[in-house]
Order: C-alpha cells, then structure tokens, then sequence
C-alpha cells in the first residue's frame, strides 16, 4: 500500500535477458518472475567526486557521486526441465546466459549449456520489496554450485549492474506466475553418484564458483556499462580419504595431472542434472578429522580442453 512501511519478506524478483545491452528489457511477472532463496541487494555504490575547495574555516566540502552500481545475489535451486522427454530448457539456464554462458542447446533427449568467451549476454534484474522497486540494468554475473550430502544442491548468483536514473521507484507489482520449475531433490546415495578421476570417492561436498571479473568501464561519450573480463573455475571437493591402493589423489598433485569430474543429481528423466568437468586440476590438499574419519579437502581448478568446455551443464 503506498506510504506504507515496506516488508522486506515480501519479495518479487524478475529477470529477463537485453535484447541491447544496458537498456531495460521490462521483465514482466507473467513471463519472468524467479524462483529464488535468500536474495540480498547492495542497493548502491558510487564513487564520491569531491570538490577540493580551499576556505577559511573547517568543514566538509561539496562533492558529487558517479560511477553507480548495483549488486544482487541469491541462490536458486538445482533441477531438471520437469517433462520426461529432457527437452525442456530449465529457468536457471536463462541466469546463466548473464554469467557468460552460451545459449542452452536443446538436443535429442537433453539440454547442455557450456561457457563462451565472445559476446557475453546482459541482463535486466528488478526486485520488489513489497512495493519497492529497484532495478539493475546491463548486469552481469558469475555463478557457483554446491552439492553437498544432504542438502539441497543449489547455484549461487552474483550479479552487478547499473541502477536505473531514480535508484528507486514505487508500484505494485503483479503475482508473480512462478512457471517451468520443478522440487529438487535432496543430494543424497539414492539420488546421486560423483567420480573424480574415475572414482566414485565418498563425498561430502562439491563447490565450485566461476569468479567471473566484471568490472564497470565508463568512459565520455559511451554509456557506462558492466564489462566482463575473465573468469577462472576453482573451488573444491571434499571427501572421505580413500584407501591409496583403491585412488591415490595426492600423486597427481606434484606433476599437475589432470583429472575429469562428474556429478549426476536425480535419477527420473525430466529430473536429471548433470555438471561435467573434463580437466581438473589439485591445488592443495589438506586433512581433517570426521567422526573419526579422515577427511582430505581437495582444491580444484577446472582447466579448459580446447576453450570454453571446462564445465558443461546437462538436464535430461
């Protein structure tokens, strides 16, 4: 209701991908609410111009700001397209264009998604706080995912874009209509199997984050924009330290060699996630004690084989 106190539990998140970069692609509840868990904003950042202006007595001078962004991240749930036939493109896979992902390739019986380099799409965000609106425009992001035993396995999202002129609006956003999603399942023995370097190794936990570098690039003339840079896979495994004679993963961290990892979450068709890492390598390596158990942690940097293939998202 306006002029009333705002709910910050009452949330409505909208998404939709730029048809031209940094102008507001008006994603509507209809067609591009999210589904998403613990979402937080960085309403601003700016950086402050002061006007360095000798006087006679003590004070604070004027000052103007410029170079505005705003930052967002949440969760949303891993799961597949939920029809049987696997060919029905997840609404996760949308965010993952803004990460520098390519386009979701609908293939015979599945849909894979993998990293590209040139072209990287952009993105409008708006999230209600009740009836507070704000807004992110040109924005960009970079991902991770966690699996871990009991859990539900989940993507993370960091995105960074331009705040539009007002900063904030007001208006009342519509129901939002929550389509193309499925429940998750929990990650767990029945529901999951994992190998790393050809081993079913007894997992704890498996996270990696992109680490995309997106910076904003302002210049006079051009609008300002967010610009992607990079990115680089790491993250780590952590698992029950197997018998050597069984897998023997601290041999291969001394001469580099590389490794493939797979994780596939579901078993049903219209439900299946597969994330595949082709090349990855360890970095370190350290071990900890769990119910008696000896645990090692693995960090793990994923290599690319020929670019842009060295992680690869597959719903079935």
């Amino acid at each position: 209701m306006a002029g009333a106190n705002k709910d910050f539990f009452t949330k409505v998140i909208l998404a939709k991908l730029e048809t031209t970069e940094g102008a507001d692609a008006g994603p509507t509840t209809a067609a591009d609410a999210l589904r998403v868990l613990n979402f937080q904003e960085t309403f601003m950042n700016a950086e402050q111009k002061t006007r360095a202006i000798e006087t006679s007595y003590y004070g604070a001078t004027p000052f103007i700001l410029s170079g505005f962004t705003r930052a967002a991240t949440f969760d949303m749930e891993i799961h597949g397209g939920g029809v049987a036939a696997g060919t029905t493109v997840p609404p996760w896979m949308k965010m993952l264009q803004a990460c520098g992902f390519a386009a979701p390739v609908v293939g015979a019986s599945s849909v894979t998604q993998a990293p590209l380099t040139a072209s990287p799409r952009s993105l409008t965000l708006w999230a209600y706080f009740d009836d507070l609106l704000t807004k992110l425009q040109g924005s960009r992001g970079t991902v991770g995912f966690k699996i871990e035993d009991d859990e539900f396995p989940v993507l993370n999202f960091d995105v960074l874009g331009i705040p539009d002129s007002a900063l904030a609006a007001q208006a009342v956003p519509a129901n939002p209509v929550i389509a193309g999603y499925v429940d998750p399942l929990l990650s767990t023995s029945e529901n999951t199997t994992f190998t790393m370097g050809g081993f079913a190794a007894a997992l704890r936990r498996w996270s990696m984050a992109a680490n995309v570098d997106r910076q904003l690039r302002s210049l006079i003339g051009p609008a300002d924009r967010i610009n992607m840079r990079g990115r680089g896979w790491t993250g780590e495994a952590v698992i029950e330290c197997p018998d050597l004679t069984a897998k023997n993963y601290f041999s291969q961290i001394r001469p580099g060699t590389t490794m493939p990892a797979t994780c596939v979450q579901g078993t049903a068709a219209g439900n299946i996630v597969q994330i595949d890492t082709p090349r990855l390598q360890i970095s370190n390596a350290a071990l900890s004690e769990e119910q008696g158990k000896v645990m090692a942690t693995l960090s793990l940097t994923a290599l690319p084989n020929t670019g842009n293939d060295e992680i690869l998202f597959t719903t079935k």
